[in-house]
């Protein structure tokens, strides 16, 4: 297994030239609008796709890029009543361009980050604590000019949140997004 590890370190390493694909500056934003799909159901929620966004300031070198970011999505709702849950999470993302042509560039991308789910109301949920998140996916990387690119892009990331007291411990979720979003090179 290591050896395979090292393999692909190594002929990734020997990629490190530059891809049309993605914005040619060091630096940039990217702002985002998202669907996420629950993955698993619960019977006292409405598990819907909901709408969601994010935001990251990115440092690209060559065809590698890491992200450093913040996304929000209500994925709960009750079918009765005014509760809904969102997830919250700060994250760092590294990401690889595999190929690019022209104006296209392919890239794949993990994602680690702090996750919370936030309440509203606030008092009808437990008192949440930050959890682990981790997840991973790919997309297509639109040039339209020299400093801007469309994302579109897809992923897939796990959490956990905290149960309500007499249920106690910690329940798993994950959620798979669709992300449109808009890159600016500074």
């Amino acid at each position: 297994m290591m050896r395979r590890v090292a393999l692909v370190c190594l002929a990734l390493g020997g990629l490190s030239g530059t891809a049309s694909g993605q914005s040619q500056q060091r630096w940039g934003i990217q702002g985002s609008g998202a669907l996420v799909f629950p993955t698993t159901a619960e019977t006292d929620f409405q598990n819907n796709t909901r709408l969601g966004w994010e935001i990251q300031l990115r440092y690209t070198f060559s065809r590698f890029s890491l992200g450093a970011g913040y996304q929000r999505a209500t994925v709960y709702k009750l079918d009765t009543g005014t509760f809904s849950g969102s997830v919250s999470v700060g994250f760092l993302e590294p990401r690889y361009v595999v190929t690019a042509k022209d104006r296209l560039a392919l890239y794949v991308a993990g994602r680690l980050g702090a996750s919370k789910l936030l309440c509203d109301p606030k008092d009808d949920c437990a008192e949440q604590s930050l959890q682990l998140a981790v997840g991973g996916g790919g997309g297509v990387l639109v040039k339209l000019g020299g400093r801007v690119s469309i994302d579109l892009g897809s992923q897939y990331f796990a959490t956990r949140y905290t149960n309500a007291p007499e249920v106690g411990g910690t329940t798993s979720a994950g959620y798979v997004l669709a992300r449109l979003g808009l890159s600016v090179g500074l």
